[in-house]
């Protein structure tokens, strides 16, 4: 082979794709390794029983009009999309025992936190902005800070507050510098997330969780399902000339001398229980921080004497996270005025969002999203071995995306907890009619994924790891690409970035038609925002 590709995730389609199509390689001369028996990675579509219009996301589920590669390629593959909504006025946020509206989490005499006059007057434009004005304001010894024009790369490097650089501070030891606990409690329990607060160095957490102020900024969804978009590209990269191999798992590998007397890479491929051999000029590895650790660690890039190699990897935190989609026959929530959108909590299910199901059914469905510290809670329950019984009929596995909802079996004690603290959160008591009749779960933390996403902690140069994972050994062709080493992390907007920097940079590629107007820059897009 010309490139073997290990990782059939967006970054590693994505990349098989235009190393034939724009890279010149020969049709049979790119091929795709992949340990499951399905493409997609982490995007992960799945229609449940007696809503064949639906396409709920176990997966990644959305991205940004300001994140600029997965906007320009979803306009240029034709992928239609639609608005995803989150903040909606009339959904709920019950917090510390009161039962609110997201449109009350503005007024700072609703709200159960006690604030410090500064903090009610500015409590609309969120605390994470004040206390990045804040902190920002020590670091750079000045009065006022306009977050649109902060150089984070230039902090990330050098910046120091207090005399200690940023890198090396925890984001949450910065955030509750810099406004009251309180502040930073309501601004955590509002977010629906643990872990972008208790995870993040400050250097890299405040840009991520800053949007673009002064920009338009909009949540879009694929209508056919996020999964639609790497399975698309798949199709293309197949149509190009690309050879995938399903449950193929990488054992190991090692620089070798190819017959043609050039170096090369020497691949050990089990499948069907047997190992075979094969050759490679190059070899990527669209792998997160777990997945690389899975494989044997020997080798010309992975043996253990290799420190730097090793420090790189392990510069990243894996993030678990888990989705449960709980399914009724009815959608009970409109009878309390809600249709769409996000509703938050303090309870351990934290965030849920009324997922869209189209317009043929009475039933209705809600996505449950937890992650970092809330999981403790969940993990006597998960393990669970009686799993809940679907009703109704399986969906049709015509079209996008595949019929999957089967393949992921969620734990009955996990569903009747979830539906507890469900009712718990609107208000309501539990009734035979309010009852689940299908149920969903995906836990991204289970090998070979390790977590949904990965971020930046404390000590780490981001920007330095960044780019020198990409080639981490600088004569040996093997390459790293993914979410997990981006700027952009838990977003395919990271996985489609650091392919194009390994494309340009390291293999020679040129932009796309679809990016040439804008090349592709692996810097922070301070534009989005984790969900």
């Amino acid at each position: 082979m010309d490139v073997a590709i290990v990782g059939g995730g967006v970054s590693g389609l994505y990349s098989g794709w235009r190393l034939l199509t724009d890279g010149g390689l020969k049709r049979g001369s790119v091929q795709l390794f992949e340990s499951s028996g399905r493409l997609g990675g982490r995007l992960l579509s799945v229609t449940p029983p007696d809503m064949p219009q639906a396409r709920i996301e176990l997966g990644g589920m959305r991205f940004t009009t300001g994140q600029e590669t997965v906007k320009a390629l979803v306009d240029y593959l034709q992928l239609p999309t639609v608005d995803f909504s989150v903040g909606e006025a009339n959904n709920v946020a019950y917090l510390r025992g009161k039962h609110l509206r997201t449109g009350d989490l503005t007024d700072p005499d609703k709200i159960p936190y006690v604030l410090t006059d500064d903090e009610r007057a500015n409590i609309k434009d969120g605390f994470t902005v004040l206390a990045a004005q804040r902190f920002l304001q020590k670091v750079l010894g000045v009065d006022h800070v306009d977050l649109k024009t902060v150089d984070w790369e230039k902090l990330a490097r050098s910046g120091r507050y207090e005399g200690t650089l940023l890198r090396d501070l925890a984001m949450r030891y910065v955030y509750n510098r810099s406004v009251s606990h309180e502040a930073f409690q309501y601004a955590e329990d509002t977010s629906g997330y643990d872990s972008i607060y208790f995870t993040w160095n400050a250097a890299d957490g405040f840009p991520w969780n800053l949007s673009d102020y002064g920009a338009t900024i909009e949540y879009k969804r694929l209508v056919e399902g996020y999964e639609s978009l790497p399975l698309t590209i798949a199709h293309r990269y197949t149509e190009a000339g690309g050879i995938t191999h399903l449950k193929h798992r990488l054992v190991r590998f090692d620089k070798t001398r190819l017959p043609d007397g050039k170096d090369g890479i020497e691949l050990h491929i089990e499948h069907d229980g047997h190992e075979q051999v094969m050759l490679a000029r190059k070899l990527v590895l669209a792998m997160p921080r777990r997945s690389l650790e899975l494989i044997e660690q020997s080798g010309a890039v992975l043996a253990p004497e290799h420190h730097e190699v090793h420090r790189l990897i392990q510069s990243v935190v894996p993030i678990p996270l888990f989705k449960l989609a709980l399914c009724y026959r009815t959608r009970w929530w409109e009878k309390l005025g809600i249709t769409q959108g996000q509703s938050v909590t303090d309870l351990p299910i934290r965030q849920c969002y009324y997922w869209p199901v189209g317009d043929d059914t009475e039933a209705g469905a809600i996505l449950i999203y937890d992650d970092g510290l809330d999981l403790d809670y969940w993990a006597g329950l998960r393990d669970n071995p009686v799993k809940f019984t679907n009703q109704g009929h399986a969906p049709s596995s015509e079209g996008l995306p595949a019929d999957e909802w089967n393949d992921h079996p969620a734990p009955q004690l996990m569903v009747d907890e979830a539906h507890r603290l469900l009712l718990q959160m609107h208000g309501l008591q539990d009734h035979s009619d309010l009852r689940p009749y299908a149920a969903a779960y995906r836990d991204w933390g289970d090998d070979p994924f390790g977590g949904g996403a990965n971020f930046w902690p404390q000590h780490v140069e981001s920007y330095d790891v960044g780019h020198r994972i990409i080639h981490p050994v600088s004569n040996v062709p093997v390459y790293i690409c993914g979410e997990a080493y981006s700027h952009a992390q838990g977003w395919v907007e990271g996985a489609l970035a650091t392919a194009e920097e390994m494309l340009q940079s390291h293999l020679g590629l040129k932009p796309p038609p679809y990016l040439q107007a804008a090349p592709v820059d692996s810097s922070p897009d301070s534009t989005t925002k984790v969900k």
